[in-house]
């Protein structure tokens, strides 16, 4: 299997700045440089889409700037699948010239969008995850990174990942639009925090620090009908 090294946030103090993984494993980059901290919430979630794009620059890769050149996240009315709006998500560098003596600048950019109302609840609740996304429906891009935590002080202890591509869902919801669903106790790729790094610690009872669609390959793509805990939605007011 091919090795592949997973870049992360500056945020990420216990972390060295370079992780060796699986070639399958996405960045496990959050969507914002702030420590992860879950806010616990009573009754059920109320989800809303934030859409949110950054890029963390060569050489060090240590400093992270938002919407710009190299990564964009926005709502637009222009491709929809239910309502007026979709999330448009793109990338204009390409991954790979990250692994080079000279990386072009915006190979670490991220394109994403925060699925914000799920903070603080458990993965038995979380339950099934999705999203129907316009654009390619890659085994990384696009795809839900999961932050969470396993001994309640609200940080986050390790990141899950669930791509696309292995979670098709039999019948396409329109032409030109994919849908994915996946249970989020069974992630494609999983790993603690530590120190050291470890293995996948997630389980039914811990709980969500930040969960978001995000992706870092080159490309476009619209998402819409994004689905946690039971609720669905897909347009700016939320749900």
């Amino acid at each position: 299997m091919a090795i592949r090294s997973t870049l992360l946030p500056a945020a990420m103090l216990a972390l060295p700045l370079l992780v060796n993984a699986c070639g399958t494993e996405p960045t496990s980059a959050p969507t914002r440089t702030q420590a992860l901290e879950a806010r616990f919430l009573a009754g059920d979630p109320v989800l809303k889409l934030i859409p949110t794009a950054g890029n963390f620059a060569p050489p060090d890769f240590a400093k992270e700037t938002g919407n710009g050149l190299y990564s964009q996240a926005r709502w637009t009315n222009k491709v929809a699948l239910d309502g007026k709006f979709s999330v448009l998500l793109q990338k204009s560098v390409d991954y790979a010239s990250c692994y080079t003596s000279t990386p072009e600048n915006g190979c670490a950019a991220f394109a994403a969008v925060i699925v914000s109302g799920v903070e603080g609840i458990t993965i038995a609740d979380l339950s099934t995850i999705g999203f129907s996304v316009n654009g390619t429906c890659g085994a990384g891009s696009p795809r839900f990174n999961l932050y969470y935590d396993t001994n309640g002080d609200g940080q986050a202890d390790g990141v899950a990942f669930y791509g696309c591509a292995a979670h098709v869902s039999a019948l396409p919801p329109a032409p030109d639009w994919t849908s994915m669903s996946a249970s989020s106790d069974a992630p494609d790729f999983c790993y603690s925090f530590g120190p050291p790094i470890g293995t996948c610690t997630l389980d039914a009872n811990s709980t969500v620090v930040q969960l978001s669609v995000i992706v870092d390959e080159k490309g476009t793509w619209y998402i819409d009908r994004v689905q946690a805990a039971g609720t669905t939605t897909g347009e700016p007011n939320g749900t």
